[in-house]
């Protein structure tokens, strides 16, 4: 069993696609991706479906199952499995287990994987998507529509799903930031780091970028959508987002175009200057190299990713109001910037104890 990329339909050039042991494609996993492709999901999310329903119909395989004759029972086992793989019928001694496989984070959108997998078969009156869902009533906490309070209303729940920590995403402090951009020796390197720190944005929309997409004038910058990216970059925003940026950022651009630019014909303004052929679009395996000498020069394990949370941490510390951060991340709902960023550590808690005064007090 495994998952093979093939193209796409419609908008998007590329899917994927899960196949057999013998080298068949699973059909009724393969209809389903099909339906995500035609919806025009993001091809990350596509391929994360496909691996979450590979291990579905591994895990059945290891019970002798079919997927329409699985059930709910079974669903609890698999999330189980995920955590810890252990063959049916056998035995794995408590001094050798060295933890969960995976996070309660993981095995849950495995488990979201399989919901909506088995949601699009009942639409076909097969399987058992109805006995995976129940309804209750609302309570404290649940999100509330625009009616909410009006009138009763019942909420869908999944039955199966593991408890997750909510914890502050990794951030980076603005020393060891400024010794990243300082051990940059090229202006493109310093000028990538520094656009993922200032503006919030994921590598893939910072690689995506065109010098079009640039407006000196306005002071800003355009994070476009695109699926024609020769270098494979992706930013997950469906919509284009025009964001500001300081004059700093703008002047890094200008000094990257004169001293390493130089004459090139390209519309991409991240592109392989010293290693691969020059002048092409830089691609991940390329950003990602260069975190690597980067982490080595400096002693720090960063991730390109940790630029974004920094950022939109910084913004909610400086009192930027929730849904004004959801527009400079570019994030789909003022709700997802919440979820991610909206819970308080302790240094937040004792920073507003202190504004008000309350640690002062005896």
């Amino acid at each position: 069993m495994y998952v093979r990329r093939v193209v796409g339909a419609g908008a998007r050039r590329e899917t994927y696609t899960v196949v057999d042991g013998d080298g068949r494609v699973v059909e009724m996993v393969d209809d389903y991706l099909a339906l995500c492709t035609d919806r025009e999901h993001s091809p990350n999310t596509l391929r994360a479906r496909a691996f979450d329903l590979k291990a579905w119909l591994v895990f059945l395989y290891l019970l002798g199952l079919d997927p329409l004759t699985a059930s709910p029972e079974h669903v609890d086992q698999f999330a189980g499995w995920l955590r810890r793989p252990v063959q049916p019928g056998r035995l794995r001694s408590a001094d050798t287990d060295s933890g969960p496989a995976r996070e309660a984070s993981t095995v849950n959108r495995a488990l979201n994987s399989v919901y909506m997998f088995y949601e699009f078969l009942a639409r076909r009156g097969v399987g058992m998507g109805a006995q995976l869902i129940h309804r209750r009533a609302t309570s404290i906490g649940d999100h509330g529509g625009f009616l909410a309070g009006i009138a009763e209303r019942q909420v869908t729940v999944r039955p199966t799903r593991l408890k997750q920590t909510k914890r502050r995403p990794p951030t980076l402090t603005d020393a060891e930031v400024q010794q990243i951009l300082d051990a940059c020796d090229r202006v493109r390197d310093r000028l990538l780091m520094a656009l993922m720190f200032e503006t919030g944005c994921r590598i893939g929309q910072a690689l995506a970028l065109r010098h079009e997409d640039i407006n000196t004038d306005r002071r800003t910058l355009t994070l476009r959508p695109r699926e024609d990216n020769a270098n494979r970059a992706r930013g997950k925003s469906r919509d284009p987002k025009e964001i500001p940026v300081r004059c700093t950022l703008l002047d890094l651009y200008t000094d990257y175009l004169f001293a390493e630019y130089g004459e090139l014909d390209c519309d991409y303004v991240f592109v392989n200057l010293w290693n691969g052929v020059v002048g092409t679009p830089m691609g991940y395996w390329a950003a990602m190299s260069l975190v690597k000498r980067l982490r080595r020069r400096t002693g720090i394990d960063f991730h390109p990713h940790q630029f974004r949370h920094t950022h939109a941490t910084a913004l909610l510390r400086a009192g930027v109001r929730l849904e004004v951060a959801s527009e400079l991340l570019t994030h789909g709902s003022v709700r997802t910037t919440a979820e991610i960023y909206g819970h308080l550590d302790v240094d937040d808690l004792a920073e507003e104890l202190d504004r008000v005064g309350f640690r002062g007090l005896r």
